[in-house]
């Protein structure tokens, strides 16, 4: 099994947190040069070497999932997320000045993800409150707090989403902040319709029309347990 990290917006994350998205779309960063390049129907080339003049030549799309960055299933992704820590209570002054590795662990970060409506902490200390966020990309292994088991990868065109796979992806039919990443803005719009808008909004304003490949991650939710 290997690990890799991955990125996550704060409405992931509370979509992650509330059991409303169990896949992710990712865009595959060298395209496919299309299917009968070479002449044999169904043969997908994709250049998955990043060298643009020798693509990898692959019989079926079972075959692309396992270029996958990702990882495969059975392998693990570990969430980056805006954060702040190790927050350490003044009580705790001295167990970290004699032991400063102990508190590397979610159990003393925060979140930003957790904010409410008005972008508070529910729980704030005056110890927290001197540290700056960071941004999700400088987040180490040690802070994060959910881990994500791939059960499945495959590679798709955005446009070709499911309705089932649009609700996978955190769309649901009600507006509530915390709980939702992708909201629909009125009853008569329909799931891939927010879907796209939602895409649009995030990758720009042709990135739905292109129809890019996508790697489609499958997941299970684990949270990480503090040491």
């Amino acid at each position: 099994m290997k690990e890799r990290p991955i990125l996550f917006s704060e409405q992931r994350v509370r979509a992650l947190l509330a059991g409303q998205q169990t896949q992710t779309r990712r865009i595959i960063k060298t395209q496919s040069f299309g299917p009968g390049q070479d002449h044999h129907e169904g043969v997908h080339a994709f250049d998955v070497s990043a060298n643009h003049l020798q693509g990898y030549k692959l019989m079926s799309m079972e075959d692309v999932s396992q270029h996958c960055p990702f990882g495969k299933p059975g392998d693990r992704l570990w969430v980056r997320e805006t954060w702040r820590g190790p927050i350490i209570p003044q009580a705790r002054a001295a167990e970290f000045d004699n032991d400063p590795e102990y508190f590397r662990q979610s159990a003393f970060c925060q979140y930003r993800a957790d904010s409410n409506e008005a972008g508070l902490l529910v729980q704030s200390s005056p110890e927290a409150d001197q540290f700056g966020w960071q941004t999700a990309i400088h987040m180490p292994r040690w802070a994060s707090r959910i881990d994500l088991a791939i059960t499945s990868v495959r590679a798709e065109k955005i446009q070709d989403i499911s309705e089932d796979d649009i609700m996978g992806e955190g769309v649901q039919t009600d507006s509530h902040f915390l709980n939702n990443f992708f909201t629909m803005n009125s009853a008569s719009e329909s799931p891939k319709e927010a879907y796209r808008k939602a895409w649009q909004k995030q990758y720009g304003a042709t990135s739905w029309e292109v129809n890019p490949w996508v790697w489609v991650i499958g997941f299970e939710l684990n949270h990480n347990q503090p040491v």
